[in-house]
């Protein structure tokens, strides 16, 4: 076995040495180091990026080192490969590579990298001289590429002002009452002939211009999939010190409060009316009565509404106010953790606050969280810690094997067996679709894979790492450029039938919008909707005879986002409500699917005292806008630096 994982892993180190020239680590692609190759064409520079200078004869090298990597697979999967396609990858890669490699990285910083993982340092002594310097050198555009994300990123702050106006748009919401035009309810009004069709499509042909598509062959090897039950079980039993909830106490008090700003003489008067009234709650409490009922009576506290209860309910336990060490000020929490035993109640107890009388009705010790309430938890953290090594180790190594072989022999092999791992094709798809074919999913869930599947030339294959929204690795593809399609327009008879339909679906929604308007033009000054209704008539070919009013549920202003609850798809819809006073009558607005006319019937205004209050408000705002920041800061970056880079391509790779 080891001499098997030896032998693959030198015979990975080889591939890996190509990619290393592909990408520009390996100094044979820079200018400086042609000294050996004689004077001639092979010495003429045919790409320039900043510094950076390539020769013909070795960008010619790295090309036909693709090509030929590349050959085997080509004929497996059917059609040739396209060496324009290897020419502008290679390009790509290097305009890339030659742009993030600008932060400095020291070789003291290298070798720190090598030597601190037992790993890598058995992998470098394995190497020769010539190896081991490009081992290094692939090190370090790595290190700098990394350095250089983290220097951008890690200039973006969020302010206070942009967490703010985040929690308003969220948080103030409308309701509105509404008349709807279905667009559909005239399809069948229209009437179209073939030269009106052909126009349409003569003025609308950019529309039916076809994106760049791809064909993908893949395996996805997610991690979740290295987490088993067993290892969730084993963690849990390992680990209960991790799983105990807080000690917690149910208490209630009578506050005697201290005057603002209070002298030492109003205390000393506070603490004598407070002792009167220690003495009337004991004898209340011994004739019977409630001590929340006291506490209703006779708190000068904000809980003295709620019986004097303190903290917040918790599911875990019966129905109650519940709270632990560290959330009451000292004297406080010593009486109810420390003094006090169920039943009893204290004598005064001072504080900042002025005199208190406790009543102790429970005491919770550290329970250990049931296993079902922390399942979920515990996987979500071994699949960070194991699930994306283990993940990312079987996409390199499947990467291999399909080098040397093809998807259904490496899928095969005994050492993959156990994953039950599957081949996937996409079938052609366009870059801005929402929904990646072939069963992957939507591309939000696996953030950067359709990017780097377009940058990829044909017959490449390649390892990708994906993303979820937060940041946290979705899964690894392995995955094989199978074809490419260009843009294109197409001619009228292969899009006939779509345009068709689309001009009939123009015309409707022009009715729909008619109609709406020319009832909203009877609205009398003040008039309601559920009025406004009664004044409808449909026209004779409409098969909707009559309409009602409706109404939504509440909705806030989402950015990306046109969807009315309990309405449907109106961007106009969305944003006018906010700038009507209830009471308002609108229209006609559009919509994805129907015209309307609005009356706005409710308005929930912001609580900005519970965010300005509530940490949990702030952090959240906070953790989302930073991550969409420093995604934003890195590719603003990039496409500025891209658009100054003094890059250079002869004519003849252009």
């Amino acid at each position: 076995m080891m001499i098997f994982l030896r032998e693959k892993f030198i015979a990975q180190i080889f591939m890996w040495i190509i990619a290393v020239v592909f990408v520009i680590a390996s100094v044979l692609l820079y200018s400086g180091s042609s000294g050996q190759r004689g004077a001639g064409a092979e010495d003429e520079v045919v790409l320039k990026i900043d510094a950076l200078e390539v020769t013909r004869g070795h960008f010619e090298d790295v090309v036909s080192q693709q090509m030929r990597s590349q050959q085997q697979r080509s004929q497996n999967f059917g059609g040739e490969i396209d060496r324009k396609n290897v020419e502008q990858t290679v390009i790509n890669s290097l305009i890339r590579r030659a742009i993030e490699s600008s932060a400095q990285i020291t070789d003291g910083e290298v070798e720190h990298y090598i030597r601190s993982d037992k790993n890598r340092v058995q992998q470098y002594n394995q190497f020769g001289p010539e190896i081991a310097d490009l081992y290094k050198q692939n090190v370090r555009v790595f290190l700098s590429s990394t350095a250089l994300r983290d220097g951008i990123q890690t200039l973006e702050l969020v302010t206070d002002t942009e967490a703010e106006q985040d929690y308003l748009l969220e948080s103030e919401k409308a309701k509105v009452k509404y008349i709807e035009f279905r667009h559909s309810d005239y399809i069948t009004t229209i009437y179209i002939d073939d030269s009106e069709v052909e126009e349409y499509f003569n003025k609308n042909k950019e529309n039916y211009k076809t994106e760049e598509q791809v064909n993908v062959k893949f395996i996805k090897i997610d991690p979740i999939d290295f987490v088993s039950k067993a290892d969730i079980e084993k963690y849990y039993a390992d680990n209960q010190s991790e799983f105990m909830t807080s000690e917690l106490v149910r208490a209630r008090h009578i506050l005697k409060k201290f005057p603002d700003n209070a002298t030492e003489e109003q205390k000393a008067e506070t603490k004598t009316a407070a002792e009167e009234l220690l003495k009337t709650i004991t004898e209340e409490l011994a004739a019977g009565t409630s001590f929340a009922d006291l506490a209703k009576t006779h708190s000068e506290g904000p809980s003295g509404t709620d019986g004097g209860a303190l903290g917040t309910t918790n599911p875990d336990l019966p129905p109650g106010k519940y709270f632990g060490r560290g959330q009451m000020v000292k004297p406080f929490e010593e009486a109810c953790f420390d003094i006090l035993k169920p039943g009893e109640v204290s004598e005064l107890v001072e504080t900042r606050f002025g005199y208190h009388i406790i009543s102790l009705e429970e005491k919770f010790a550290p329970t250990l969280k049931p296993f079902t309430g922390v399942e979920i938890e515990i996987k979500d953290k071994l699949v960070k810690i194991n699930g994306v090594d283990n993940a990312k180790e079987v996409a390199e190594n499947l990467l291999f094997d399909i080098e040397v072989g093809d998807y259904e022999t490496a899928i095969g092999l005994d050492r993959y067996k156990d994953l039950l791992l599957a081949v996937g094709e996409t079938g052609f798809f366009a870059k801005d679709a929402d929904i990646i074919p072939g069963g992957i999913g939507s591309k939000w869930t696996y953030g950067g894979l359709i990017d780097e599947l377009f940058d990829m030339g044909v017959g490449v294959t390649n390892t990708i790492e994906t993303k979820k929204y937060n940041g946290d690795v979705a899964a690894y593809f392995v995955a094989t450029v199978l074809g490419k399609k260009a843009s294109a327009i197409p001619t009228f008879d292969e899009v006939k039938v779509d345009v068709v339909n689309h001009l009939r679906t123009e015309k409707s929604k022009e009715r729909a919008v008619a109609a709406a308007e020319k009832l909203y033009n009877q609205r009398a000054d003040g008039e309601l909707l559920d009025s406004l209704v009664k004044k409808y008539k449909a026209e004779e070919d409409v098969l909707a005879g009559e309409k009602t009013v409706q109404e939504s549920s509440l909705f806030n202003r989402t950015a990306g986002s046109s969807y009315v609850s309990g309405m449907g798809n109106s961007k106009d819809v969305m944003f006018g409500a906010f700038n009507m006073s209830v009471g308002d009558v609108r229209g006609p607005y559009q919509g994805d699917s129907s015209a309307y006319i609005i009356e706005l019937v409710e308005r929930v205004e912001p609580d900005l005292e519970l965010f300005r209050t509530d940490p949990s408000q702030k952090t959240k705002r906070y953790q989302t806008i930073l991550q969409q920041k420093k995604q934003d800061a890195y590719d603003n970056w990039f496409a500025a630096r891209k658009e100054i880079a003094n890059v250079w391509v002869h004519e003849d790779y252009r």
